[in-house]
């Protein structure tokens, strides 16, 4: 494990120095400021120096991920007493990916320069939320940067275990989708194929359902180059209708209506929403720049053309819970929270609140889709299956019956 030697502060300002192993600079600072202390200085020592940053898998590590590392580490190492430049620079050698770690580095560099910190992440828009943007913007301007980033980090560590949970929940169905596909694929491309010959040869008639069988299972296999080209083609069409905005929007807005997976989409929406709405407005943002900047955050278009909608209305004097209701992606209580969190003055930690609540009820309801799809799934392909099986047996009885 690299040595790294340290200057840290006591409560009481007494300098301490000394010397520790830690798996990186980040690791040790955190170490530290649980222990009272408030670093100063961490850097490596010995042949550990050379190195400039630990040792990470890079080609396995997202942007996401490693951009959510960056601001929980800058986010503890702020809050551990470090000054802005040192903390980024810390916090940029635990930074796996070389793009990452280059956008840090030039925003490191305008800051270093007398410019601002917001506007440095500000370039890079492909890797910085615009949440994080927002909030450190506001944060530089009210003095509070270390409580702010503080609160982003929380905020990614919501998201992060959130989008977790909902593809946890999703992994088993996807498990059975491919292993019966892969399946029934096996069974009619190729087992199936070398049953035909047999059944034909021997002369005899076949049964209804093993002939329904075989034809089918030619059908598939002449029309298999052709059914892979239309594939093809209708995904790369759909990709493409998807990544324009009015493709996007429609598309999401039918999604919306769809049983079962229309509810769970605005569920997740409006969670992201409340947990976004209620970091920028306790970080500081204003309402009306809080919703410009939760729009494009959501991960739905059509969600997120019903919070412009919202933004226009209150921009215009109306309420932000009236506007939200009307609109078809949020439910009553999040609605009637938000309406009480108007009136108290507390709307970010109401928002709060109505995105945790939105949070459960998200987990219930993927927990019931998950427990109508899994049985399903296993009827449809154990059906599959068992009417190759019974075909097969059918046809090979009707021969040795006949050979009798």
């Amino acid at each position: 494990m690299p040595a790294y030697a340290y200057r840290a502060t006591t409560a009481a300002g007494r300098t301490v120095r000394g010397r520790e192993e830690a798996g990186s600079e980040a690791v040790l600072a955190q170490a530290l400021s649980r222990r009272g202390l408030y670093p100063l200085e961490v850097r490596a020592v010995g042949r550990d120096a050379a190195r400039g940053r630990p040792l990470r898998p890079r080609a396995f590590v997202s942007r996401r991920t490693d951009v959510g590392d960056f601001i929980t580490t800058f986010a503890a190492l702020l809050q551990a007493g470090l000054s802005l430049d040192r903390a980024l620079e810390v916090a940029a050698r635990g930074v796996a990916r070389p793009d990452v770690s280059d956008a840090v580095a030039a925003a490191r560099k305008r800051v270093r320069e007398g410019g601002r910190l917001a506007d440095g992440l500000a370039e890079y828009p492909g890797l910085f939320p615009p949440v994080a943007v927002g909030l450190i913007r506001a944060a530089e301007s009210g003095g509070q940067l270390a409580e702010a980033v503080g609160r982003l980090g929380a905020y990614l560590e919501r998201e992060k275990a959130l989008r977790s949970r909902i593809t946890s929940a999703l992994v088993y169905p996807m498990l059975i989708v491919s292993a019966g596909g892969a399946a029934m694929l096996v069974l009619v491309l190729y087992v199936l194929p070398r049953f035909v010959s047999l059944l034909q040869e021997s002369g005899s008639q076949l049964p209804r359902s093993t002939a329904i069988l075989i034809a089918v299972s030619g059908t598939l296999t002449r029309g298999l180059p052709l059914l892979g080209l239309a594939g093809a083609v209708l995904i790369a069409l759909s990709l493409f209708w998807r990544r324009t905005p009015a493709g996007r929007q429609r598309l999401h807005r039918l999604l919306l209506r769809v049983p079962l997976v229309g509810a769970i989409r605005a569920r997740h929406a409006t969670a992201r929403l409340g947990y976004t709405l209620s970091t920028l407005l306790s970080g500081g943002v204003p309402l009306l720049q809080a919703l410009d900047i939760a729009q494009g955050t959501l991960g739905d278009a059509a969600v997120g053309e019903e919070v412009r909608a919202a933004r226009d209305a209150v921009r215009r004097g109306e309420s932000f819970s009236g506007s939200l209701a009307r609109g078809s992606a949020f439910s009553y209580a999040f609605v009637r929270l938000t309406e009480v969190g108007e009136e108290t003055g507390t709307l970010d930690a109401v928002l709060e609140r109505a995105a945790r609540m939105l949070e459960a009820e998200l987990e219930r309801r993927l927990e019931r889709m998950v427990a109508l799809v899994e049985p399903t799934l296993i009827v449809v392909f154990g059906g599959v299956v068992g009417f190759v099986a019974l075909a097969l047996f059918q046809a090979i009885y009707g021969i040795q019956a006949s050979g009798l």
